[in-house]
Order: structure tokens, then sequence, then C-alpha cells
């Protein structure tokens, strides 16, 4: 069985979900108003004018970007852990925060109806700071939202068939256009044209993926993804904690 037959794409019409449609978990939280989505797009949007007032590229604004979250791996040596969850709110580039913004705000809230904002919050700095660390260790410092978008991503194609309700905004073209995107920044990261935090990008779909597949199949009939999950956010806290004590 192939990788796809066993974790299908979500279809692009919701009614080709057949018997699964009737689920439609989301409407547990049918009215629900998106306060964390709509939060974390506000607060993104006030740093990206507060880092660029004085012109984008400028010493004040690599203050700015590193009082408000951009964390080096000499910061994390000081213990500025936290750094890892604000960086995921801190952008430079205009197309940047616009790219991660619509992402979030199509995304954004289906996620929060369909599992709550106490969970969602809890999922954004999660997939935040997993990506981050991992980022900076493997890849060096990067910003901006782009790994907990590409978790959430993760997160509904492992979850659609139970979270039906994802369908009305997320489908099989919206999947296949963040991996087409993917394999774009590769190329322009190997082409030496831009850095891009790919590693983020990567690292917050895996963990979102595995998240999603606990979450569509239960702590019951999958607890080993519960445990998966567990380890990756053990093994990237430990890490934290031995560069820190290691300086």
């Amino acid at each position: 069985m192939s990788f796809t037959s066993r974790f299908p794409f979500p279809p692009n019409d919701p009614e080709d979900a057949g018997s699964r449609y009737n689920s439609r978990l989301y409407e547990r939280f049918e009215g629900l108003l998106p306060v964390v989505t709509y939060s974390v797009i506000l607060w993104c949007t006030l740093v990206y004018f507060i880092v660029n007032k004085d012109g984008a590229g400028s010493i004040a604004s690599y203050k700015l970007a590193h009082f408000l979250g951009y964390t080096t791996y000499q910061d994390l040596c000081e213990g500025r852990w936290w750094g890892l969850i604000a960086s995921a709110c801190v952008h430079i580039d205009l197309w940047h925060i616009v790219f991660n913004m619509l992402w979030l705000l199509r995304l954004g809230p289906l996620m929060e109806r369909g599992l709550g904002s106490v969970k969602t919050v809890a999922f954004f700095i999660s997939a935040a700071f997993i990506s981050s660390t991992l980022q900076l260790v493997i890849g060096g410092p990067g910003i901006g939202f782009s790994g907990v978008i590409y978790a959430m991503g993760g997160f509904m194609w492992a979850a659609w068939p139970r979270y039906t309700g994802f369908l009305e905004g997320f489908s099989g073209t919206s999947l296949r256009w963040l991996l087409i995107w993917q394999a774009f920044c590769f190329a322009l990261s190997w082409g030496g044209m831009m850095p891009i935090a790919n590693t983020a990008h990567l690292s917050g779909m895996i963990f979102g993926f595995i998240v999603g597949l606990w979450a569509c199949r239960g702590t019951k009939r999958g607890w080993y993804w519960l445990c998966a999950s567990a380890l990756i956010m053990t093994g990237c806290i430990i890490t934290c904690a031995l560069i820190a004590f290691s300086s």
C-alpha cells in the first residue's frame, strides 16, 4: 500500500468524502469567533510594521526583530528559549507576512472551530517551538509563521477523515500548493537566491501530521502517534536545555 493510499489527500469536493462527511466535527463549535487566529494575525501585522518602521535591513530593524523574538544560537545558550516561540510572529519581508497571514486566515478559523480556541493555542505554541528549535539547530535561525502554517497543513491532511469540516477550506489542491511551494523553496535555497527556513517547514508539517493522526484516530487507537508527538516535543525541550546548560 502506497503512502498516499494509506494517508489520502483531502478531496477537492467535500461531498466526495462520502459517509465520512456526515461527521462534520467542527460544528461542535459552530459560530465560534476564531479569536486566536485573528489575534495572531493582528500581532504579526503589528510586529511587521514595528520592525520595518525605519526600513527593512537597517540596524534598527534588526534590533527590533531581535527584541521581539528573532533568536540566534547564542541567545538560546543564554536561556532565551521564549524567542523560539515569539520568532514565529516576526516577519521582515512583505511577501513573507502576506503569504503566511493569507494561509492563516484560510486555515485558522477551520482549525479553531474544529478543536476549540484553547487547543488551537496549544497547537500553535507547540508547532512554533518545535519548528523554530529544529530550524535553529539544523539550518540556522529563522523567523516567520511558515513552520506553523505547514504544521496546520500537515494536521489537516492527517485529520480530515474525522474533522471533515476542514474540507470547507482545505482541499487536495490546497495541500498540493503547499507541497509545490515547498519544492520551490528548496530550489530558491539550493540556488542561493534566497535564504528560506526549509527545516522549519518540514519539521512543522511532520509534527502537525503526526498530531493529526492522533486526533483522527483518538487516544485509544492512535496512542502511538500521541507518543511520537510527545517524543518530538521532549526531544526539542531536552535539546534546548542541553544548549543552555552547556554554555
